[in-house]
């Protein structure tokens, strides 16, 4: 039997599997921008041994750098976002995985409730079964 409690149990895990998604996601996006700063940067190293090995090219060099610093720039910004971002979403992870807790003790306490409920109808039922076959018993012994 559904008892409201389930739904609300089966809402929060929903909720607690989307946010531990958000929060992987933000880690992945994480990493690519490390890695893009990587990547930025060894191709910074070959744009200077390019240089200094052509110097006709070599004028060039100068905006290349400052438009790579200009990238590498936007790409801390954006990692400093995303780990803010990510503080964010690992604080809603804890308070979702606090509540889901919450409610699945409360189901559980529920269940525990339910089953209690069951066992002492049973057991009424049995004590009834056996005055019954005592006042038969009596009655049969008095015949």
């Amino acid at each position: 039997m559904k008892t409201p409690i389930d739904s609300i149990v089966r809402v929060h895990s929903w909720k607690l599997d989307e946010a531990q998604q958000k929060l992987a996601d933000l880690e992945s996006l994480a990493i690519k921008l490390e890695q893009d700063i990587e990547k930025l940067d060894a191709e910074v190293l070959k744009e200077q041994d390019f240089a200094a090995q052509h110097p006709d090219m070599a004028q060039t060099y100068p905006a290349y750098a400052e438009a790579a610093r200009e990238r590498r720039k936007r790409l801390e910004t954006s990692i400093e976002e995303v780990m803010t971002l990510k503080a964010i979403a690992q604080q809603e992870l804890h308070e979702i995985y606090q509540d889901l807790k919450k409610y699945e003790e409360a189901q559980a306490n529920d269940i525990k409730r339910q089953k209690d409920v069951l066992k002492k109808k049973e057991q009424a039922a049995f004590d009834e079964m056996g005055m019954q076959q005592y006042r038969r018993r009596k009655a049969s012994e008095n015949n």
